[in-house]
């Protein structure tokens, strides 16, 4: 059965028509099935499977913690599967080198059965959303400096590499048409003046009667910030860092907690807004006029386009006057960021009990809404190795548990005991070699 792979990019609307088709599945009698369509696993499947494919994983040192394979393999099962058109959805498929897209394409049936879309918007509006993301995941550097060091010839590599695996539309667009050829590939250009262009474009292509998706209302904002919220919490991301903060607990309290509190309940357009440097529209308005090209190259060897490609060249029209960064940020926004990661701690959810009751904020089984459930993996999924990695962990867990009980007993001893430190040390060390009782595990 054929499957439409929509890559992305992110910050051109892939979420919104992610949410768009669980709605429709879940509000339909008979689910996607009823037009010919599926959508294997969920939308947390996708990510991990494109993660994993990618060999990418999540944080701040992704590339040491990558998601493994079986991910992958997994989706790849549930898209065997899956009855009718199957539609596959990760902004992540974006940044697949050549080899990795041609592997994609392969594993999901060869070029003949996949067909790639890619949407996209100009780099003018990409770069302020794409920076305000990455500040939600630690990101130090003020806006304007991010724009030098990723505009500069050649983009400095050590400053989030992934933007330009992921936006540089040329480069993106020749790798997939290279796996799935021109003719399987379809460019969908976003145009800000018609806001349903999207919504009837993935319409048209998952073959769905005339209007059936129409976008989903949910009560977020996922607004821009402003100039003083992104300035406070990239000083918070300095403060943090310089700490060697766990990405988790980052995670946890900052990004699903602080920040999606603030963002949530701050009215939007609340001071200046973030403003690109004139210098730095030009630059993007002449990369993109070499996109466009490439666009255009294609087109002749079967590219489908969707979509005005000029409107990638154009600058932001109404772009707000620069201003420098704020010294100082509101008092209430400073109390609901504050109140976010107090909220998060106790409760799991950026907002209290009380908040959530009355309908204030995140619903439930949106990201941030409660703490991330342990992923359950079945033993048969797992090979040997990973087995014995397992075994092995809840071993040292358990080594480590004696180890400070038994620590935490001695020091009460030692207040009342003449050892010396080094013998305190040669106690415990019998204490630990002697013992004949099980290791606890979990």
């Amino acid at each position: 059965m054929p499957t439409l792979l929509h890559i992305g990019a992110p910050k051109t609307g892939t979420t919104a028509v992610q949410a768009s088709l669980e709605d429709l599945k879940h509000r339909t009698a008979g689910g996607l099935e009823t037009f010919g369509l599926s959508v294997p696993g969920t939308p947390m499947d996708q990510a991990r499977g494109a993660l994993a494919v990618l060999g990418q994983g999540t944080g701040w040192n992704a590339g040491d913690r990558p998601v493994k394979d079986r991910h992958w393999q997994r989706l790849l099962a549930q898209v065997e599967e899956a009855p009718g058109l199957r539609f596959v959805s990760s902004e992540y498929l974006c940044e697949a080198q050549h080899s990795t897209a041609q592997r994609i394409v392969h594993d999901l049936g060869g070029p003949g059965e996949v067909r790639v879309v890619l949407t996209l918007r100009p780099l003018t509006r990409i770069m302020p959303s794409a920076w305000q993301q990455y500040l939600k995941s630690g990101h130090q550097l003020p806006y304007e400096k991010w724009c030098r060091a990723m505009l500069s010839s050649p983009p400095k590599k050590g400053v989030t590499p992934s933007f330009w695996r992921r936006h540089d539309q040329g480069a993106v667009l020749r790798r997939w048409a290279a796996a799935v050829g021109p003719e399987n590939v379809t460019v969908v250009v976003l145009d800000p003046a018609d806001r349903g262009l999207l919504m009837r474009t993935f319409n048209d292509l998952l073959g769905l009667p005339g209007g059936t998706l129409t976008g989903v209302e949910s009560g977020r904002q996922n607004r821009s910030m402003s100039a003083a919220e992104t300035e406070l919490f990239r000083r918070l991301n300095v403060q943090l860092r310089d700490r060697d903060f766990p990405w988790k607990d980052y995670a946890d309290l900052i990004r699903y907690g602080s920040i999606l509190r603030t963002v949530e309940l701050m009215p939007s357009g609340e001071g200046p807004a973030v403003h690109t440097p004139d210098w730095a529209v030009d630059r993007a308005v002449e990369l993109a006029r070499g996109y466009r090209e490439i666009i255009e190259e294609l087109r002749v060897s079967g590219l489908d386009v969707i979509g005005d490609p000029d409107l990638l060249t154009e600058p932001w029209p109404g772009a707000p006057e620069p201003t420098p960064a704020p010294d100082a940020v509101p008092v209430d926004l400073a109390v609901q960021a504050i109140l976010g990661a107090v909220s998060r701690a106790g409760t799991g959810n950026a907002f209290f009990p009380d908040e959530v009751a009355r309908g204030v904020g995140e619903q439930e089984g949106l990201p941030g809404s409660q703490r991330t459930e342990k992923e359950v993996v079945r033993i048969e999924d797992l090979s040997a190795r990973e087995i014995s990695e397992v075994l092995a962990g809840r071993v040292r867990r358990g080594v480590g548990r004696r180890y400070r009980s038994q620590r935490r007993r001695l020091q009460r001893l030692a207040s009342r005991s003449p050892l010396t430190p080094a013998q305190r040390l040669e106690a415990l060390d019998d204490e630990m070699g002697s013992s004949d009782s099980p290791l606890p595990v979990d």
